[in-house]
């Protein structure tokens, strides 16, 4: 269904919140604007600068004032925010609030995917035109492929995903997949970076288009809608923010819309401040921060690896964040004093337990990352009893779903070795099996 809503120009943003160079295009493909100049993201402005909440509209769409799309899909899910009792009393918080994202039937929680990266894929997928006649391209770590291939598969869209072999176990959805999914695996040591490699080689084949990741304001807005129903659940703009991160890309968004709600005007004039984390030993965002650098420390492919082995949170493990570039997290995290946080394997899984036991629900090991976070900011005293704080949980009801629903698994179609990502050899095989 269309509505005559979603209208967005975009941006180039550069430097400290400076704004140039308005591209005046709504186009559904636009991942950069047209000049030659130094690595920044694009950035939706809306005509609707006051939030409408449409209560109509289905799950995440009646936020659709902020998602640059012109019309909604059949979503039954949003954020679910919440204020704490028990982990807020445990903790000596006196306004810690739960932004869920996952499956939690007594909450209404019913994001099918168990996580927030399916407030990007419905986004994205309605900013598509209907007759777009190519094949979407995502390149995975494990969450933001299964609501990709979840929310394609129910809609018939024609989409390439291109994921870790080690990491397939995270690509099932409690419905059968369609043809209409196909699924690329890199094999032996090959990691996220690899897949992002063989996405970007795939989609700039004929008949193939990219998602763009963080480039694609679809992306960004739609996984700022966890700030957005927080916000709005609230009545206004919270003072912390805790959220895991691999990309970045969730930091980014969640600051993002903070600054559209100041310019909304009616929730607060405060930057709320980002807390961001990683899991130890793959902490390059987090290392470059408390560096006070801009700039990450490259690792040499061996040493990341070996780091992203010994993670536990898979989907935390991307070796080219947007972290440096104009709009970037770095920027996000200088203007709102924000703070960076290491958390190691055994804190996040005392830290979902915890969660588990005094919320009532299973959550992941990224969300169980961004609690432990929390737990080491109470304890160093970076937060107060009485400020207002959102816990952003990014994934969870894994367990309650696998109660509820016996889940698919996607097979891939191909799988190819690190070394083999070579475009002819790439363009061939795919070919073959088109």
């Amino acid at each position: 269904m269309s509505l005559p809503l979603g209208s967005a120009l975009l941006h180039r943003f550069l430097h400290r919140s400076r704004y140039v160079n308005f591209c005046q295009s709504t186009s559904p493909f636009r991942l950069c604007c047209d000049e030659k100049h130094e690595p920044s993201l694009l950035r939706a402005v809306y005509a609707n600068e006051k939030l409408e909440v449409k209560e109509n509209l289905p799950g995440l769409f009646r936020y659709i004032d902020w998602l640059p799309v012109d019309r909604y899909l059949e979503a039954d899910g949003k954020p679910i925010t919440y204020q704490s009792q028990n982990l807020a009393h445990h903790l000596g918080l006196d306004h810690l609030f739960i932004c869920f994202n996952g499956y939690w039937p007594e909450r209404d929680a019913d994001l099918s995917t168990c996580s927030f990266k399916e407030l990007e894929a419905f986004p994205i997928l309605a900013r598509i035109p209907e007759d777009n006649p190519k094949t979407l391209v995502v390149a995975s770590a494990g969450n933001t492929g299964r609501a990709f291939a979840t929310v394609c598969s129910k809609l018939k869209i024609p989409f390439c995903l291109v994921i870790p072999e080690q990491n397939l176990s995270a690509i099932w959805s409690k419905e059968p997949f369609d043809s209409c999914v196909r699924m690329i695996a890199v094999g032996g040591n090959g990691d996220y970076s690899d897949a992002i490699r063989i996405g970007q080689i795939i989609s700039e084949l004929e008949g193939f288009f990219p998602e763009g990741g963080a480039k694609n304001v679809a992306r960004r807005d739609g996984m700022g809608l966890t700030v957005v129903d927080a916000t709005v659940t609230i009545g206004e703009i919270p003072d912390h923010y805790f959220q895991a991160v691999g990309s970045g890309t969730g930091g980014i968004s969640a600051y993002e819309a903070n600054l559209r709600f100041l310019a909304d005007g009616r929730f607060g004039n405060k930057k709320m401040k980002l807390h961001l984390c990683q899991n130890i030993p793959f902490t390059p965002m987090t290392d470059a921060w408390k560096a006070g650098s801009r700039e990450i420390t490259a690792l040499s492919e061996i040493e990341a690896k070996k780091c992203i082995s010994q993670v536990s949170a898979k989907v935390l493990t991307n070796r080219n964040p947007a972290y440096s570039l104009a709009g970037g997290v770095y920027e996000a995290l200088a203007d709102t004093d924000g703070e960076m946080y290491g958390v190691t394997n055994d804190e996040s899984d005392k830290a979902r337990a915890l969660f588990e036991k005094l919320e009532g629900i299973d959550v992941s090991p990224a969300a169980g990352v961004a609690t432990g976070a929390l737990i080491q900011a109470v304890e160093a005293v970076k937060i107060g009893k009485k400020e207002t704080i959102v816990l952003n949980i990014t994934s969870g009801g894994y367990k309650r779903m696998r109660q509820d629903y016996p889940l698919h698994y996607l097979k891939p179609d191909l799988v190819f070795k690190p070394e083999e990502i070579e475009p002819d050899f790439l363009e061939k095989s795919i070919t073959s099996v088109s």
